[in-house]
C-alpha cells in the first residue's frame, strides 16, 4: 500500500467522522430548543368534571350522549393540549379558536377554561385550554350570515413566547 493511499483513507475517515459531528451538533441545537406539539380535543366539561378525548381522523365530535345519560351535566368544549417536547420551557401566550376557511378567530378571555396566561409551560409537561363550542357556533352564525363562512369545521392554534403559532392538524365539525 503506497502512502497516497493511506492519506486518502485517512482523510476520507476524517471528513466522514467531521459530518457526523457536525450533524450531531445541529440535531443537538434543534432539540435543545422549545418545542411544542398540540392536539385537538372536544368534549364536555361540568362544574366537577370532565369528559374529553382527541378528535379523530374522521373530524367527528365525541359522542357525548352515554355521559349525559348517565348524569353529567356539562357544557360541550373543544380544547387545545399543548405539550413541550423540548429541553426548553415555553412561554404560552394565548390560544384561539379557528373555522377552517374564515378570516376571523375566536380566543376566549372573560370565560376561558385553563391556566391563566401567560403561562409558562416546562419541558415534558402537557397542559390543556377550552373553548365552548357554544361560542364557535355563534361565531359560526355571525360569520356566515355577512358571508364569510361556510365551513363548520374548527382547529384551534396557540401563540408561543416567541411569535410563533403552533395549529392543530386535526379539525372538528361543529
Amino acid at each position: 500500500m503506497n502512502i497516497a493511499f493511506a492519506a486518502l483513507i485517512v482523510s476520507a475517515l476524517s471528513l466522514l467522522t467531521g459530518a457526523a459531528a457536525l450533524g450531531w451538533q445541529i440535531s443537538s441545537w434543534h432539540y435543545d430548543g422549545r418545542r411544542v406539539r398540540v392536539r385537538l380535543l372536544h368534549g364536555g366539561i361540568g362544574t366537577a368534571t370532565a369528559v374529553v378525548g382527541k378528535v379523530g381522523r374522521d373530524g367527528r365530535p365525541k359522542d357525548l350522549s352515554s355521559a349525559i345519560d348517565q348524569g353529567l351535566v356539562a357544557r360541550e368544549v373543544i380544547g387545545i393540549a399543548v405539550t413541550n417536547v423540548g429541553r426548553a420551557p415555553v412561554r404560552i401566550d394565548r390560544y384561539s379558536l379557528h373555522p377552517v376557511g374564515g378570516p376571523v378567530s375566536l380566543t376566549p378571555h372573560g370565560d376561558a377554561v385553563g391556566p391563566e396566561l401567560p403561562f409558562r409551560l416546562p419541558p415534558g409537561e402537557t397542559e390543556t385550554w377550552y373553548a365552548y363550542a357554544d361560542d364557535a357556533r355563534r361565531l359560526t352564525h355571525s360569520a356566515h350570515s355577512i358571508g364569510h363562512i361556510t365551513s363548520r369545521r374548527f382547529y384551534m392554534s396557540v401563540e408561543l413566547g416567541t411569535g410563533d403559532t403552533k395549529r392543530t392538524k386535526r379539525e372538528v365539525r361543529i
